[in-house]
């Protein structure tokens, strides 16, 4: 018997277009890394004040603060990015947005490299911002889309993998060419990745969700053929159309206002509150302070001129960004098989841990310790906080909704970035050694919040999750509210799926089931012929 399309784990077209499609968060992370090494080459001009032709050797800027923005301004990028690219997913699709936004990075790229000026500099950190913002808003959305709920679990976190790749090439590019003029070659290579980009993914395969959402059902069963490496796809794909015509019934997509609002056929406020929350913590647990100023933070305990490139500090925060990726691999790898909810949970917890034990090694000027903890710090937020948040709005909320609520998650997160970036240095500068507290505080919120109200999503259809929870915020801790993943409900070895797989004890619409079972959708899509020829 062939085998059930829904069950396939991850499929080497499935591998290949999501590498295509992480390209553009690869350039995401190479842009948050591009500052951190070269950071005291480009504001306080620690190498000297000179010129190569019309080139300056610095950006000076002399203000932390103003620094702070300079950082941050690539977020505000980003946030707009994820913004606009909503209408063009929803009108061209995503392999447009994928390619085309891409050319961006060489224009951000031309204004990095070439910077004279203090607002080239910043203008070209916010078109690179744009692109990034465009690239992570749509990959999220297309890998759940082009995944099945085992696939999901390992390619869920292509974002954060991919981004934790280009801040450590990106670091490992830095410790040579941070020096003046080459760091101009640093901010060059972006636009590289983004031609890259757009000459490679009109390769890839367009999701088939939304070629069915637009009607184009014949290029939606080939691509579905093709990322389900011609396993037997009927099923799954009367599942498709069936769950996409049940949502045109009801209302078309709906935009990020409305969602806020609750004017949304579903209930979705514990959706909303879930995906906000999540990208909050992601944020404000305090990772993007040692992204963005890792070597200052390692470098007041290791002591060393910022002038001699590159320093122990510079060297360690490159090591740093190493551990970040293996670790992120592993809480790919574990994901599968602790669920999203306890590796959550485990990573807020370790990382509250690890930013206690920064404080007294700071205030003891204990290097060892400092190096320790931010090195751990950095590895555990990559296991669990780092992937899991950016999969969520595509796990738990009804495709209608689904780009939207993406939006609003990645908008607070990038808005997040923004806020870490402008105050950690005056933050730093008033708390000193203190100053890891403040995220300590908000790790152990966010462990406590995961518990009580974060559902486990690992290997289980979106469907079911989805009418589950859409029922207003609410607890999930209890049976009540635990969705069987789909081991419980796939006989393997026939292919045949149970009736219930795509309607629970609650359905999108309320108590009426909204979606019929398999065997009726198989019926009403291909009907049996000697039924036909007796009616004729």
């Amino acid at each position: 018997m062939p085998v059930d399309s829904r069950t396939v784990g991850v499929t080497w077209f499935q591998a290949y277009c999501t590498g295509l499609a992480a390209i553009g968060s690869f350039n995401f992370g190479w842009n948050i890394g591009s500052v951190n090494i070269p950071g005291d080459v480009l504001q306080n001009c620690v190498t000297g004040r000179k010129y190569y032709g019309v080139f300056p050797s610095c950006v000076f800027v002399g203000s932390n603060t103003v620094w702070g923005v300079v950082v941050g301004s690539y977020a505000l990028g980003a946030l707009a990015g994820a913004i606009i690219s909503n209408p063009v997913i929803d009108r061209k699709g995503y392999k447009f947005v994928l390619s085309w936004f891409a050319l961006l990075n060489v224009v951000g790229a031309l204004l990095l490299s070439l910077t004279t000026k203090l607002p080239q500099f910043i203008i070209g950190r916010v078109v690179v911002g744009v692109a990034a913002g465009a690239a992570n808003n749509a990959l999220a959305t297309y890998v759940s889309d082009i995944s099945t709920p085992r696939s999901r679990t390992v390619l869920g976190g292509t974002v954060q993998l991919a981004c934790n790749m280009g801040i450590m090439i990106d670091n490992a590019c830095a410790l040579g060419l941070a020096p003046p003029p080459r760091w101009r070659i640093l901010f060059a290579i972006t636009g590289v990745l983004g031609l890259v980009n757009f000459i490679l993914f009109p390769f890839a395969r367009e999701s088939p969700k939304w070629l069915i959402s637009k009607g184009r059902h014949e290029e939606a069963r080939e691509s579905l053929a093709r990322f389900r490496n011609h396993a037997y796809i009927d099923d799954e794909f009367n599942e498709m159309v069936a769950v996409d015509r049940a949502n045109k019934a009801r209302t078309e997509d709906v935009n990020v206002l409305q969602v806020i609002r609750g004017e949304t056929p579903d209930n979705l406020r514990h959706q909303l509150l879930c995906v906000s929350a999540l990208m909050f913590f992601q944020q404000f647990c305090g990772i993007n302070a040692v992204i963005f100023y890792s070597t200052s933070i390692i470098n007041r305990s290791t002591g060393g001129s910022p002038a001699d490139i590159p320093t122990l500090a510079q060297i360690l925060s490159f090591i740093i960004s190493v551990a970040a990726l293996v670790f992120t691999f592993i809480g790919m790898v574990l994901g599968a098989y602790l669920g999203r909810r306890t590796l959550l949970m485990f990573s807020h917890l370790s990382m509250a841990v690890f930013a206690a034990l920064i404080v007294p090694g700071s205030v003891r000027n204990v290097a060892a310790l400092v190096v320790t903890a931010v090195f751990c710090f950095n590895a555990f937020f990559n296991l669990g906080v780092g992937p899991i948040p950016w999969a969520a709005a595509s796990e738990m909320t009804p495709r209608y909704a689904m780009t939207a609520m993406s939006a609003i998650g990645t908008g607070i997160g990038y808005i997040g970035t923004f806020t870490i970036g402008v105050i950690f240095p005056p933050l730093n500068n008033w708390w000193k050694n203190y100053t890891f507290l403040f995220f300590m505080v908000w790790n152990i919120i966010a462990t406590v919040f995961v518990y009580f109200f974060i559902p486990e999503t690992r290997d289980r259809p979106i469907e079911d999750t989805v009418s589950k929870h859409s029922c207003g915020i609410h607890l999930v801790v209890g049976k009540r509210w635990q969705v069987p993943p789909i081991e419980e409900k796939t006989d393997l070895g026939g292919g045949a799926v149970d009736n219930e797989l795509v309607s629970d004890e609650r359905s999108l619409l309320g108590d009426t089931p909204v979606l019929p079972s398999i065997p009726d959708i198989k019926e009403s899509i291909h009907p049996d012929p000697a039924e036909v020829n007796s009616k004729d």
